[in-house]
């Protein structure tokens, strides 16, 4: 069976993590959310605290990593940004934006990471090395 055919058998009721972070939308719809993110969310949420809580670093082992909820924050050739990485069945994302939450990039990729050959390597050096340059621009 081919990755397609696989990817056409797969659905909500088979793949425990779809959607992955219970955000399953469009392009398009993951720019308004990422903007509405970057903004405090000013027409879904009463009280910008939320979004405070929502970014509040939790405890975790390793430094230069450090979680809120769903988002993450990284310390990146010496600047700091919050964000977002997943990696599913056929797909490798990122979102991040700079420390203040004024500028922000969502970086969509079609391949699969999680396989042990050439492809997957490529696909996942591809999207480091875009990591790479744009998060530093931030």
């Amino acid at each position: 069976m081919n990755d397609y055919e696989m990817l056409n058998i797969l659905n909500s009721q088979n793949v425990t993590d779809y959607p992955a972070g219970l955000l399953r939308m469009s392009a398009h719809s993951l720019a308004i959310y990422f903007q509405s993110f970057l903004n405090n969310f000013p027409s879904v949420l009463l009280n910008s605290s939320s979004v405070n809580e929502m970014i509040r670093v939790n405890r975790n082992e390793k430094a230069e990593v450090r979680f809120g909820l769903l988002w993450y924050w990284l310390n990146f050739h010496r600047s700091r940004f919050i964000g977002h990485r997943g990696v599913m069945l056929g797909i490798i994302n990122i979102m991040m934006a700079n420390a203040n939450r004024t500028l922000g990039v969502a970086i969509l990729s079609n391949g699969d990471v999680r396989k042990s050959d050439e492809s997957a390597k490529n696909v996942e050096v591809t999207n480091n090395e875009s990591y790479d340059q744009i998060v530093p621009l931030l």
